[in-house]
């Protein structure tokens, strides 16, 4: 690619904070909440008008798995969702909550919380003295500016804080990666007439095998009430080839509102959410695809006959990305074996979902894995912690990770331990994990599977009982935490 110069010229310093914090999505929002609850001057750095993410920006309303798992900050927003009182109740409604709280219930803890907001600000580059980030620099409608502090979260989703502070990554397997979607609404739905319809033609949902089912998700829909189903629509695709219509998928959707189908269906593979030119291909196909989904749906399924398309995503959703090297790497199969680490700071689902075009995983154990704090610290930085879905991790692991609740969960641990090491101003390898976990647990954080299993019965399906039984020793994940 032919380059030019540009000029050299001072940039304006925005401000100076123990934390930055870069995104405000699923992860950055707990990250900067968790960090100022400990007493730092927190910043939080968003390139979107509103913060929450994936739930928000890609109206991705099903955080599956959400009832069994979540503690500490994700808990009080789930209570504080529910309080609001719009949409689905997530605790009781299959794990939905509807975008537009997720956005003002994030906005109003971080408030309440003290953080800085800076929203329309695309992030755009690093300072680095050493291997030590000093600034994040952005760009927005104020210029080009630095963001000075002591400590950095890379809540980006797509570790592009990590990647410009030379943090090594991998991308999937072989730089394939997982399949991209755009999800939509779709309004004013005959639900009566659509089950009545389903009924009939049960052998293509998933969810589906009985009447009573088609009569429970009936009265869902009269109740008004959220609901969930699976189906492969593809048979009934084929049948139209002259249509815009994806392959390699399934028409999975969530009710939320009341004569409304959020729909997850579209997809395109080949994708690389880190460079332009793909993520506008896939936005060049994918909104043409929901529209011809919707077409078909209109002119095949009744019920569909008078519905229209009411919301369409800022962008595009995009599953994977990098998956920043850290001092430590969760596998595959030390989540299927429920592994303890003396050094954990949190535990996860192992909810396996790989939308990979040659292969798609969907596999949920019993149980859950401890994430040690090596996961969080990018190899060869300092002064950055990474969270969200490209914490470090093998492509398998990181498809369960990357499941929202999970996600959320990643923020208030890396956002605690960026704050503890800014207030300390000292190294992040330098932390006590001891009293890292100490202070989580203060704010009733599960940081382990022991942890978690003192405070209930069962943790994800897996009995305490079962779980004693079958449990293996723990290891250090890193020596470095180790007390000395």
């Amino acid at each position: 690619m032919a380059t030019m110069t540009e000029p050299q010229r001072d940039l304006p310093i925005a401000g100076e904070y123990d934390v930055v914090v870069c995104g405000g999505g699923t992860a950055g929002v707990p990250a900067a909440i968790a960090a100022a609850r400990q007493g730092a001057k927190v910043a939080l750095i968003e390139r979107y008008g509103f913060v929450g993410g994936v739930p928000a920006y890609s109206i991705m309303p099903c955080w599956h798995g959400l009832r069994g798992n979540h503690s500490g900050i994700l808990t009080e927003f789930v209570n504080r969702v529910v309080e609001f009182g719009q949409g689905p109740n997530p605790l009781t409604e299959h794990d939905h909550m509807e975008p537009e709280t997720v956005k003002i219930i994030g906005l109003k803890m971080l408030l309440e919380a003290g953080v800085e907001i800076h929203l329309h600000n695309w992030l755009a580059g690093v300072i680095k003295e050493g291997d030590r980030i000093v600034a994040a620099v952005t760009e927005s409608k104020s210029g080009r500016r630095a963001f000075k502090a002591k400590t950095f979260v890379d809540a980006t989703g797509d570790g592009d804080l990590s990647a410009y502070a030379g943090a090594g990554f991998t991308k999937g397997v072989d730089g394939k990666m997982q399949g991209v979607t755009l999800r939509f609404r779709i309004g004013h739905v005959d639900f009566d007439r659509y089950f009545d319809w389903v009924g009939e033609n049960m052998e293509y949902y998933k969810t589906i095998s009985t009447a009573e089912d088609v009569a429970r998700l009936r009265q869902h829909s009269k109740d008004g009430t959220a609901f969930y189903l699976g189906a492969d629509l593809t048979p009934l695709y084929n049948e139209h080839p002259e249509r815009d219509l994806p392959a390699h998928t399934y028409f999975n959707c969530s009710s939320i509102r009341p004569g409304e189908l959020s729909v997850n269906s579209t997809r395109i593979y080949g994708i690389d959410g880190t460079i332009e030119e793909d993520l506008t291909k896939a936005e060049i196909t994918c909104r043409p695809q929901a529209y011809a989904i919707w077409q078909f749906l209109r002119d095949f399924i009744p019920g569909f006959e008078k519905s229209m398309m009411v919301d369409v995503p800022a962008q595009v959703g995009v599953r994977e990305t990098r998956s920043i090297i850290g001092e430590y790497i969760l596998s595959e199969a030390e989540c299927r074996a429920n592994q303890e680490f003396e050094d954990s700071i949190m535990t996860a689902q192992i909810m396996f979902d790989a939308h990979d075009i040659d292969r798609y995983l969907l596999e949920v154990l019993k149980g859950a894995v401890d994430i040690p704090i090596g996961c969080f610290l990018p190899k060869g930085t300092e002064g950055l912690v990474v969270v969200g879905r490209c914490i470090s991790s093998d492509h398998i692991a990181n498809s369960g990770i990357r499941k929202m609740e999970s996600v959320f969960q990643t923020g208030q641990a890396g956002g605690t331990i960026a704050a503890m090491a800014a207030l300390k101003q000292q190294p992040l390898r330098d932390l006590d994990v001891t009293e890292v976990r100490d202070v989580l647990k203060k704010g009733e954080f599960r940081v382990s599977q022991e942890n978690r299993y003192l405070h209930q019965d069962d943790v994800i399906g897996l009995k305490r009982e079962t779980w004693l039984a079958n449990r293996k020793p723990k290891k250090w994940a890193n020596e470095m935490f180790k007390a000395e």
